[in-house]
């Protein structure tokens, strides 16, 4: 019996430290608007946006002006994360980048 709660405490620990934890990582110097797993942001400069977790979500993010620099990334804060997205980056007027956890 103490060696099936063990086993079931240890199961139960992997599950729960094992979820993950998604944010998009938004680095600009300029303004910028974007829709983040269903929910739409308006934002300027470097923002971090906490995302849906245990699901596939793609972030899509234009800037409002000709000038600058914007660059999106998805990362897993979770305890045993497997990393996260590739960083996308844009310098085009109005330029959009898209990324996806997956």
């Amino acid at each position: 019996m103490k060696i099936l709660l063990i086993i079931l405490a240890i199961t139960m620990g992997f599950i729960f430290f094992g979820c993950t934890d998604y944010k998009a990582k938004i680095t600009s110097d300029t303004s910028w608007s974007g829709s983040f797993g269903g929910s739409t942001v308006d934002g300027s400069g470097n923002q971090t946006i906490d995302l849906p977790d245990d699901e596939i979500v793609c972030i899509v993010v234009q800037k409002e002006t000709e000038q600058g620099t914007l660059s999106a990334e998805i990362i897993d804060e979770g305890f045993l994360s497997f990393g996260g997205s590739e960083k996308k980056t844009t310098t085009a007027k109005y330029g959009v980048v898209s990324v996806c956890n997956q």
